[in-house]
């Protein structure tokens, strides 16, 4: 294999890789993350996808709402649910073409949940933010 192939290849990969990854995060939207799950269907270890999933939380892709507990450090330690912030994004990466594709999907009701959160969080303070 030449440099130029293994470039090409190396390119497709790691475009399918993060076309892979931004679709399981559509799956996962208004649900308790769990990153063994897309860790091992991407072939790599849970850190990197939570990297990931902090870097795309850090450019305001990706919200991670932690679930509310009295002690800080098991809030710190438990999963948060995942919502793609941009609600367009979403209905794209999971095929969503029309209003009634909308309704008739199974994500219609953590579509709905994740836009009207956005809505007020923007009018609230989202770092005390939490889920039941």
């Amino acid at each position: 294999m030449n440099a130029v192939s293994y470039q090409r290849n190396n390119v497709t990969t790691q475009v399918g890789c993060r076309h892979l990854v931004w679709t399981m995060l559509a799956h996962y939207h208004g649900q308790v993350w769990n990153a063994a799950e897309p860790a091992r269907s991407l072939g790599v270890n849970e850190s990197t996808v939570r990297r990931y999933l902090d870097l795309l939380d850090g450019v305001f892709m990706v919200r991670q709402l932690r679930p509310w507990h009295e002690n800080l450090k098991k809030r710190q330690v438990k999963s948060p649910k995942i919502f793609l912030r941009d609600s367009g994004l979403l209905h794209q990466l999971l095929g969503i073409r029309t209003a009634n594709d909308l309704y008739s999907h199974p994500k219609y009701g953590a579509s709905w949940e994740g836009y009207v959160m956005e809505e007020i969080l923007a009018m609230a303070a989202p770092d005390e933010a939490y889920f039941w």
